[in-house]
């Protein structure tokens, strides 16, 4: 049933965050839960497939809330990446399973937050990604930090459990 509720065009429309990246985080973090993998669900392939192709080059993820009203998924003007969407798009990949496939989409992603994070541990304030009825954005404050920090906790579980020196555009310790 969940997995039925996906748009092939654009993957999951998220309700309170801005907007196609926030629900299919969400919704493969949903499907991970229930047994679904890359392997076995085509739910689970698509919303990773999305996910992949709006990687900004440089490893972050951006999405304008413009993909609210309009439903149709809308990078952020001149393809700049925020962070809390980054987080977003790293965890989906993970929970499905992405290290095991290819983590230098991964790699990219975490040390484009790595390099983000201010000298006081904190994430810089950027565009808000919430949102409410499609067209009222909210500011979650405390997004900047939750998310990346999440993020970046996960990959050092997922990524650097496996991998201590990596190479080639990762991290290296």
């Amino acid at each position: 049933m969940f997995a039925s509720l996906f748009r092939f065009d654009v993957w999951w429309y998220g309700y309170w965050g801005v907007c196609f990246i926030y629900g299919t985080f969400f919704a493969l973090r949903g499907l991970s839960s229930t047994g679904n993998t890359y392997e076995n669900s085509i739910a689970v392939r698509k919303g990773v497939k999305f996910l992949l192709s709006t990687q900004n080059e440089e490893g972050g993820w951006g999405e304008s809330h413009i993909s609210c009203p309009t439903e149709v998924y809308t990078p952020l003007e001149g393809n700049r990446t925020n962070l809390v969407q980054t987080s977003w798009a790293m965890l989906g990949l993970m929970f499905a399973e992405q290290v095991e496939r290819d983590p230098t989409p991964l790699h990219k992603a975490a040390k484009l937050l790595i390099n983000a994070q201010m000298d006081d541990g904190d994430f810089p304030q950027q565009e808000i990604t919430g949102v409410y009825m499609k067209n009222c954005l909210l500011l979650y404050a405390q997004y900047r930090n939750i998310f990346p920090l999440w993020a970046l906790g996960e990959y050092r579980k997922r990524v650097w459990g496996n991998t201590i020196n990596m190479v080639d555009g990762g991290i290296s310790c």
